[in-house]
C-alpha cells in the first residue's frame, strides 16, 4: 500500500497505485505527458517515473496534478478512477453494496457515507430568481433528508417578494446583513449577522434583506421521508391579503 513519510507519498510496485490512477486520468482526458507537465510545472521524465511507480510524489505534487486533472486531491489518493460526472451531489452504498445517487428511489442506505463539495465548483451550480440568487452545497439527492443553500437576498419590499411554504423544516443563518422575514402566523422579525432561526416549512414565509447591499444566508432544509407527499407553493402578497390571512 502507499504510506505517507516525511511529507511524501510513497508509491508501491502494484496495481492500484497512484501513477496507475494517474496514467488512468491522463488518458481519459486525453492529455499527454507533456501537457500534464505544462500544467503542473513537473518534469515530463519524473511524471513517467511517478506513472510507472518509481517516483514518490509530495503532497504539493498531489495537489497540482489534481488542480491540472480537475479533481479533488483525495480523489488521486483514493487509487481508484472516480466516475465522469460532475459529482456534486456525492453518493451512499446501501447495505447490499448498490450505490445510491441522485435520481435514484432510496432504499436502504449505510450511515457510512460522505460527500465534499467544492467551493471552487459552487459558481457553476448558482441559480437567480427575483430578489434570490441560490447556490446548493451538493446536489439534490433523493436518498438524503437535508438540503443546504447559500443564499444572497436583495433588498426589496417584501411585498415584491415571493412568499413559500413547503413540507418539512427549515434553519435559516445570517451570515452576512440584516433580513425581514415574514412567517405566517407570527410577527415579521428582523435577522441581524450571526442570528439564526427554525422554522416549519409549511407556513407561508418571505424572507428579503432589510436595507442596503445583499444580505447573505446559510438555508438547511430538512424534508425528511414525506416530501415528496407535500407540494412546493409559492404567491405572491398584498399588505390585504397578508393582513386576512393572519386574521383568518
Amino acid at each position: 500500500m502507499d504510506i505517507v513519510k516525511d511529507g511524501h507519498m510513497q508509491v508501491g510496485d502494484m496495481p492500484g497505485t497512484i501513477g496507475a490512477l494517474l496514467r488512468t486520468l491522463r488518458k481519459r482526458r486525453k492529455m499527454t505527458l507533456e501537457r500534464l507537465s505544462e500544467l503542473t510545472g513537473i518534469s515530463v521524465s519524473s511524471l513517467s517515473r511517478i506513472e510507472n511507480t518509481q517516483l514518490g510524489l509530495t503532497i504539493e505534487k498531489v495537489e497540482l496534478l489534481a488542480k491540472a486533472l480537475e479533481i479533488a486531491p483525495e480523489d488521486l489518493i483514493a487509487r481508484k478512477p472516480a466516475p465522469d460526472h460532475d459529482g456534486g451531489g456525492g453518493f451512499g452504498v446501501g447495505s447490499d453494496g448498490g450505490v445510491i445517487g441522485a435520481g435514484r428511489s432510496p432504499r436502504r442506505v449505510s450511515y457510512r457515507r460522505l460527500a465534499v463539495d467544492r467551493e471552487r465548483t459552487r459558481g457553476s451550480k448558482a441559480s437567480s430568481y427575483r430578489e434570490l440568487n441560490l447556490k446548493h452545497l451538493f446536489e439534490p439527492d433523493s436518498s438524503r433528508a437535508l438540503d443546504c443553500m447559500q443564499v444572497a437576498i436583495e433588498s426589496i419590499s417584501i411585498w415584491e417578494s415571493e412568499f413559500v411554504r413547503h413540507p418539512g423544516e427549515k434553519i435559516i443563518y445570517v451570515l452576512r446583513g440584516d433580513v425581514l422575514i415574514y412567517c405566517e402566523g407570527h410577527a415579521p422579525l428582523v435577522l441581524e449577522t450571526g442570528d439564526a432561526l427554525f422554522m416549519d416549512g409549511s407556513m407561508w414565509h418571505s424572507t428579503v434583506a432589510a436595507h442596503g447591499p445583499p444580505a447573505e444566508l446559510l438555508v438547511t432544509y430538512y424534508h425528511g421521508p414525506d416530501a415528496d407527499q407535500g407540494v412546493f407553493e409559492t404567491q405572491v402578497f398584498t399588505p390585504e391579503s397578508w393582513a386576512a390571512l393572519q386574521a383568518a
